[in-house]
């Protein structure tokens, strides 16, 4: 756990081990420098996801680069979640993909 120590995340009372079980869900930080770390998505397959991920560049400075989940497979663990609040995510995930797909849109 040596890169979320570096990170300054507080890690007491958590184990190496509690990252290998699907149903853990650990959040570090808070909005909007917050992340958290989900072993496994319902809905997702991880091979296929890593597959489809999407790289982007999140200090343009150093060219510090992040992977992203893709909207599919975001979408995806939204619907398989099922909670209205994921339902309406997926909605809005929907939209703003169809947004950014259209011609002319930036």
């Amino acid at each position: 756990m040596p890169p979320l120590a570096s990170f300054g995340a507080p890690l007491q009372g958590i184990r190496a081990e509690g990252f290998s079980d699907p149903k853990s869900f650990f959040r570090f930080g808070r909005d909007p420098n917050g992340f958290d770390i989900l072993p496994a998505l319902p809905g997702v397959d991880f091979d296929a996801a890593w597959e489809r991920r999407v790289e982007a560049v999140i200090d343009p400075a150093t060219g510090l680069t992040a992977n992203f989940i893709s909207a599919e497979d975001l979408i995806a663990s939204k619907l398989a979640a099922g909670r209205p609040q994921d339902l309406a995510d997926a909605d809005a995930i929907r939209k703003a993909t169809k947004s950014q797909a259209r011609p002319g849109s930036s």
